[in-house]
């Protein structure tokens, strides 16, 4: 049996967002913050991915936080070079 889930699952934290990465391996799309609310950040998610082999077709990054974001594109480009990266800056 197959399992097909439509939609966003949302989560706050970088260990919520481990544990849906550690049960769905192949991914549609993820959005990242660079800010998480704790010491850990969007990019400690990436390496995560990239460390067990997390599928992902598109990536989104949406945060205020501009170095953070250079460091996740520079992430991004290098290891997940056949993805589909968007930034959405933040705007009020």
């Amino acid at each position: 049996m197959e399992v097909q889930l439509c939609g966003y699952n949302c989560v706050r934290t970088y260990k919520q967002c481990i544990t849906l990465l550690s049960v769905f391996k192949d991914i549609d799309a993820i959005n990242l913050d660079y800010d998480l609310r704790g010491e850990e950040t969007g990019l400690d998610i990436l390496i995560y991915m990239k460390q067990n082999n997390i599928k992902v077709r598109e990536i989104y990054i949406h945060s205020t936080h501009l170095e953070g974001v250079k460091e996740m594109e520079k992430f991004i480009k290098y290891n997940f070079k056949d993805v589909d990266y968007l930034y959405c800056p933040y705007s009020e």
